[in-house]
């Protein structure tokens, strides 16, 4: 490593690929990926990463640098090779961070992970892609829903080679106003599995900007096709601009100040909740919850605190 000397620019594909062919067939390996991802020299194409890393069986740990990072390319070689990114500041602790990515490394992962919730119709969710959980790992999926009630909430998946099933039941409230600003993170997701499938070559490019651009209108998101744009209220009058966020917006604030007024106790798990079911007994001496289940809680939290439009 220190033989190695700065050149003209970036040529992550050259970078990668030499880690790549280091790579024994018969050893787990895993690549720490540290860089802006900003792909200036040699082969810049995503498409070529993504059939790069299709032929090896590595996971890719990437951290982005920088504030024009290229998180879409950082994402596809991430989520290609089974691994994560995560971003990194100029002030955060680099070696903390690959620390920390060494402890997931060299923990047992759940691979091959399928959540389904039978029950309550949910449209629009983002696990089309799961893939593996790794130890500390937050697993996030927005979704929608189109009426309330009970639900049968499962997650499937494998431990070193094992089917894991763990299971909960949870009520989905007809209407709930607490996270009013998960619409916007929803709609985020959304816009960032259109860019991922626009780079892999999924989905055409016009279709792709077609629903970025309308995501970010309707959610008030600033994306590479919309801007936002901060006037008076009487200019929105007089240029005649409807003002179809407004209720949100109040919602949200709304929802701001009883989070403030109540404190942290009014985002606890309700406790009346029936504990998980399946292989783990589910509490366990002293009250102490599975790290697994308490992975799935955190999940159903987000998932059924969802605001159904």
């Amino acid at each position: 490593m220190q033989q190695l000397r700065a050149e003209s620019g970036t040529n992550v594909y050259a970078g990668l690929k030499s880690g790549l062919d280091a790579v024994e067939a018969d050893r787990a390996t895993s690549i720490l990926l540290v860089t802006d991802g900003v792909a200036n020299e040699g082969i810049v194409d995503p498409k070529e990463f993504h059939k790069l890393l299709q032929q090896y069986d590595v996971r890719v740990f990437g951290f982005l640098m920088g504030n024009n990072e290229n998180w879409p390319l950082m994402r596809l070689i991430a989520e290609t090779s089974g691994g994560f990114y995560a971003p990194v500041s100029n002030d955060d602790d680099i070696i903390g961070q690959i620390l920390l990515a060494k402890s997931k490394i060299t923990g047992e992962a759940l691979h091959d992970a399928k959540l389904e919730i039978r029950g309550v119709k949910i449209s629009d969710a983002t696990d089309e892609v799961i893939g593996k959980i790794y130890r500390g790992q937050q697993l996030v999926i927005f979704g929608r829903y189109a009426k309330g009630g009970p639900a049968n909430v499962t997650l499937r998946a494998k431990l070193t080679g094992k089917d894991e099933t763990y299971t909960t039941t949870f009520d989905f409230p007809e209407v709930s106003t607490q996270h009013p600003e998960l619409e916007r993170m929803w709609a985020l997701d959304r816009i960032e599995q259109a860019v991922m499938k626009e780079t892999v070559g999924l989905l055409p490019p016009e279709e792709s900007e077609s629903a970025i651009r309308n995501l970010g209108v309707q959610y008030q998101l600033v994306t590479d096709y919309t801007s936002m744009v901060v006037l008076a209220d009487d200019v929105f009058e007089r240029r005649g601009i409807a003002r179809n966020n407004q209720q949100r917006i109040a919602v949200e604030r709304a929802a701001q100040a009883q989070r403030t007024t109540l404190g942290p106790q009014n985002n606890q798990v309700d406790p009346s909740q029936p504990m998980f079911r399946g292989r783990s007994s589910g509490l366990r001496g002293g009250g102490a919850i599975d790290p697994i289940l308490a992975l799935l809680a955190l999940l159903t939290v987000l998932v059924i605190a969802r605001v159904r439009p």
